[in-house]
């Protein structure tokens, strides 16, 4: 312990010996010549008489009864601080030390962040005391919050200057708790006056000026002095420099506002050769964040792959929300997204999370009307009863389903008329979320809500109780997957009335379970295709069709293309009687025959809603050939009305047709 050499280093000291005056006799007497010297009118004149004072401070705390033995039995704390120039720590049981360590800091060493000089203080703490510590319970004090932090997190969160000093403790039992500095006086003394030795006591491998940073950056010469360059012309980063090399300060308020985003990681940057890093990751001047965020993208890869690869590597505050804008702006990603599948068979895109995608029907039994809802991801359903088969009541149960799970990105649902109402279409449009329609009368467009619907009723019809029938159903496993719908849903099983282990409470790999469906769905298209025939040719705007009877397979009625609809394999034809129709092309078949003057009108009253199209805009004749990009025709044209201007009509349209028998009767 070295002699004051001025007032503020004798209030230090002073301190210390006020710390451990209760257990020190005449301690206020001893120490009267000192504490005279502090007084603001007394000048600073050293004299023998406070060498006598001083030394015999000195003697007492470190002797009976202040210096007590080393009790096993009792709890143990290590006081550990570091000062500019030096690092102190002493060992206290029951509030009187054991033993005293201080040593003074290499020059290298005095260059340290301040964060890293308080760790040097616990690491050389640690090697001093080892035969006292090791194997057992130590409470360190620090009076750098910060250092708490980092020992509750892992290890690999932690800057790169600090690994190797945390590795050099990591076979000690610390709980590091955070104390203030005005009530650190042993700690905080010693580290001011320190020994004058240098000689470095901990093991080599923990000097932290031994990290390399190619080994963390492995970048050419001229891109690492670029992001050098322009992390030395960046103010907020140079602000951002001072404050992790002096400190920071105790309350985020007392930081510089361009500094705010960094407080809640501020026990993670370090300073190294010029740039700063967030744990192992880059943080990014802000002159390089543009073309970063252009190499991030540069493969489009998505925002949740973009993300995950920008994360490993790199920082700078907002950078996720200027990932998800830039791809969220990029034309090419929004030209490709939304790709079709190929013939014969459709399969639909399976999604990477829950609830992204559902469809929907609704369903009768018993009289009753239930509405469906089926998660394309984990295949769990939700049924709701509906008091009325009315558009109003299928929105209060999708928006009472939203409200539980989420607002889902795709609903798909057929073309009835709770589904194709303007109250539906205004719905999804509040809410945000896609709605797609099927195809008119072609339950196979919206496969996975008819299948939940035959399983639902075939549960409900064969089970005393629907309700535990659905409960077992949802925790059974799927086929050829290997977790049940809870599981892939609630990211666990549902507790039945038959006993679960733990082990089947484990989340699912979302990734493997995307790879086994899609497998499952290539399957199911194997299987369906080896009965299938080819793709059926497009339909080009003006192609003469014939248009088949949903009701009666074998009728079928004269027709023109009008146009392509945006949907797959979906047109829409003109009649003779000037409506139009939404039709799948399996059920329509080109044709150059040429439609008579009257009709039958059993065939006339088939054609009529809800799938007729009441209003078509007509636009120039195209012959534009399908789309080699989307495999698609953008089908569109007018077709002129050829009936025969005489035949009577009715209000709605209707042509009126003479009775039969009255073929030859002339009135």
């Amino acid at each position: 312990m070295q002699k004051p050499t001025n007032k503020q280093e004798m209030l230090t000291f002073l301190g210390f010996v006020q710390y451990l005056g209760k257990f020190m006799l005449r301690m206020s007497d001893v120490s009267t010549p000192l504490r005279k010297l502090t007084e603001h009118s007394a000048e600073w004149i050293w004299t023998r008489e406070h060498d006598v004072s001083f030394e015999t401070l000195k003697t007492m705390a470190t002797n009976a009864p202040v210096l007590k033995y080393y009790d096993p039995n009792l709890p143990l704390t290590l006081s550990v601080d570091a000062s500019s120039k030096g690092v102190g720590v002493v060992l206290i049981q029951e509030g009187k030390p054991i033993a005293y360590g201080s040593r003074a800091l290499t020059d290298s060493q005095k260059n340290y962040a301040q964060i890293e000089k308080e760790t040097l203080a616990l690491v050389h703490g640690c090697q001093k005391f080892h035969q006292y510590i090791f194997g057992r319970t130590v409470h360190v004090e620090t009076d750098h919050k910060p250092l708490q932090s980092i020992f509750s997190k892992s290890l690999l969160k932690a800057p790169m200057r600090l690994e190797r000093l945390l590795l050099a403790v990591q076979k000690y039992d610390l709980v590091v708790k955070y104390k203030p500095g005005k009530l650190m006086f042993l700690a905080d003394h010693l580290s001011r006056s320190f020994l004058p030795e240098r000689n470095e006591q901990l093991i080599p491998d923990v000097e932290v000026n031994s990290i390399s940073p190619a080994s963390y950056l492995p970048l050419s010469q001229d891109r690492y002095l670029e992001l050098q360059q322009k992390t030395g012309e960046d103010e907020t980063l140079q602000t951002l420099k001072n404050t992790v090399q002096n400190g920071w300060p105790m309350n985020k308020s007392q930081l510089p506002y361009c500094l705010h985003p960094y407080w809640s990681i501020r026990d993670e940057i370090a300073f190294v050769d010029g740039l700063l890093y967030k744990g192992d990751r880059l943080i990014i001047p802000k002159s390089l964040q543009p073309e970063m965020l252009n190499i991030i993208h540069q493969l489009h890869l998505g925002i949740v792959k973009c993300k995950s690869r920008a994360r490993e590597v790199l920082y700078w505050p907002g950078m996720s929300s200027q990932i998800e804008d830039k791809i969220s702006q990029c034309s090419v990603c929004a030209e490709i997204q939304n790709s079709n599948p190929k013939e014969p068979l459709l399969t639909v895109e399976i999604p990477d999370r829950r609830w992204a995608k559902v469809a929907t029907d609704i369903f009768d039994l018993n009289s009753n009307h239930y509405l469906l809802t089926v998660d394309y991801y984990s295949k769990w359903p939700e049924v709701v009863k509906l008091n009325e088969l009315t558009s109003s009541y299928v929105i209060a149960a999708l928006k009472s389903q939203f409200a539980k799970y989420g607002i889902p990105d795709e609903i798909i649902s057929d073309n009835g008329p709770r589904y194709s109402s303007r109250e539906i279409q205004e719905f999804a449009n509040c809410y945000g979320f896609t709605h797609n329609i099927s195809n008119p009368h072609y339950a196979q467009s919206n496969g996975q809500a008819e299948r939940m619907v035959q399983t639902v009723k075939r549960l409900r019809k064969k089970s005393s109780d629907p309700y535990l029938s659905l409960m077992d159903y949802r925790n059974t496993p799927l086929e050829n997957i290997g977790y049940s719908p809870a599981q892939l849903f609630l990211g666990r099983r549902i507790k039945t009335m038959i006993p679960t282990t733990s082990d089947l409470l484990r989340t699912p790999n979302s990734k493997l379970i995307q790879e086994k469906l899609r497998n499952r769905q290539a399957k199911v298209k194997h299987h369906f295709d080896r009965k299938a025939g080819k793709p059926l040719s497009y339909l080009k705007v003006g192609d003469s069709v014939m248009i088949q009877n949903h009701a009666s397979p074998t009728t079928w009625k004269h027709g023109t293309a009008d146009s392509k609809h945006h949907a797959e394999r979906s047109y829409i034809i003109r009649t003779p009687d000037n409506k139009c129709y939404r039709r799948n092309r399996k059920m329509l078949k080109p044709t150059q025959s040429t439609p008579p003057l009257s009709h039958d009108v059993t065939i006339e009253k088939s054609f009529t809603n809800p799938d007729f199209v009441s209003s078509i805009p007509k636009v120039a004749n195209s012959t534009s050939q399908p789309s080699t990009t989307n495999g698609s025709a953008n089908l569109q044209s007018s077709v002129p009305n050829t009936l025969n201007s005489n035949l009577q009509q009715t209000r709605s349209g209707r042509i009126v047709h003479k009775p039969a028998k009255y073929a030859d009767y002339v009135s």
